[in-house]
């Protein structure tokens, strides 16, 4: 009877935790609650034995790459970013700035970062936006923001970037004094196939992965796995490489000459022509839904500023912000040149020192480059 009431309880605990891995929206729920809770100091507060134990995760807090190897040297926590908001007193420009960029700029408070401008909007490249509708009463302008790595397989045409129509623009509908035309919605799914995407949901696997073992009281072991690896075998997971000088983590595409990514891989003066005119054909596409300026601005990659000696650097940001017609904000010699550490050493990011330099070096280029 013991085995019977024991197997039942084994099968009804594997039947939920099944049928909570095949609910993305639970799953997505988790997530944010295990990667973005320390962000939260309510959410602290409020913190149960269940969420101390089984939903918040260090995979985040202590850096994107420290999350993925876990070795305890590379164990630094983040510092929260500064908030540019309004300052007071400050005069009306009738100007706003749309950023397009990455995450190097989500999630950040920037409304009232650049004197030139009113307000600041920014729409994340990794996720589907669109099409954008301006202000006529308002002077638009655009930057278009990359992270180094990103400029290699840039192309508007296979992003989920949703653009205007030239009937679209010759009818002036992206104006915010025309209505929108109405977006075009999916056919429904039938429940066949509803029911299909939840038993045959690919990240199936990864989501178990997720309720079980990706909690605070596992990052010991984990830890203790990566340093064993580390030392009797020079291993680390896979995706992040040790800087030369043994300071901090970096993006392992960013060193790997096998990837188009790499900072370390030719690059030939084709490509450099192929990247500037994608670059200038989301300008000119830009340009003709209203935009008055369309600037540039690529972050470099950590491995180019702290570890550029390790193999032959391609330069490819300095090289395509020298072919490119585009105004750009220029980074990468004030970030070489700046004695701070301004990319965390656990994370592929930067950090708020390295933010506050884009801010101020932006700021010269789009206060004297407007129209």
């Amino acid at each position: 009877m013991k085995r019977k009431i024991t197997g039942l309880f084994i099968l009804f605990i594997s039947l939920v935790l099944l049928g909570s891995a095949m609910n993305q929206s639970f799953i997505n729920k988790i997530k944010f609650e295990k990667y973005f809770d320390h962000l939260n100091p309510q959410m602290i507060q409020e913190s149960a034995l269940y969420k101390a134990a089984l939903v918040h995760s260090d995979r985040w807090r202590y850096g994107d790459l420290y999350g993925v190897c876990y070795l305890s040297q590379y164990k630094f926590k983040l510092e929260p970013f500064k908030q540019y908001g309004y300052k007071p007193g400050r005069q009306n420009t009738n100007r706003v700035l749309y950023i397009i960029g990455d995450s190097f700029l989500a999630d950040k408070i920037l409304s009232g970062a650049f004197d030139a401008f009113d307000n600041v909007i920014f729409l994340d490249r990794r996720f589907s936006f669109g099409p954008i509708k301006l202000d006529s009463t308002k002077q638009n302008y655009l930057m278009m923001e990359f992270a180094e790595r990103n400029l290699n397989d840039y192309d508007i045409d296979k992003t989920d970037e949703i653009r205007w129509t030239n009937n679209d623009i010759k009818s002036g509908v992206n104006f915010s004094n025309t209505p929108a035309p109405a977006p075009g919605q999916p056919p429904p799914t039938s429940l066949f196939e509803r029911l299909n995407k939840i038993i045959f949901n690919k990240d199936l696997s990864r989501n178990l992965e997720l309720i079980l073992f990706d909690n605070k009281l596992t990052t010991p072991f984990k830890e203790a796995k990566a340093s064993l690896n580390y030392k009797l075998f020079d291993r680390i997971a896979n995706g992040v490489v040790i800087s030369s000088d043994k300071k901090r983590l970096l993006f392992y595409v960013t060193i790997d000459t096998n990837n188009m990514q790499s900072a370390f891989r030719y690059k030939n003066e084709h490509a450099l022509d192929s990247i500037v005119r994608n670059l200038d054909i989301a300008r000119d596409y830009y340009r003709a839904i209203g935009f008055k300026k369309v600037f540039l601005s690529v972050i470099p990659n950590a491995v180019s500023v702290y570890d550029d000696k390790r193999m032959p650097y391609n330069h490819l940001l300095e090289r395509v912000e020298q072919k490119t017609d585009l105004p750009i904000i220029p980074l990468y010699k004030a970030f070489k040149a700046d004695k701070r550490n301004l990319f965390y050493r656990s994370d592929s990011h930067w950090n708020p020192q390295g933010l506050d330099t884009w801010v101020n070096e932006a700021n010269k280029v789009l206060t004297a480059n407007l129209n």
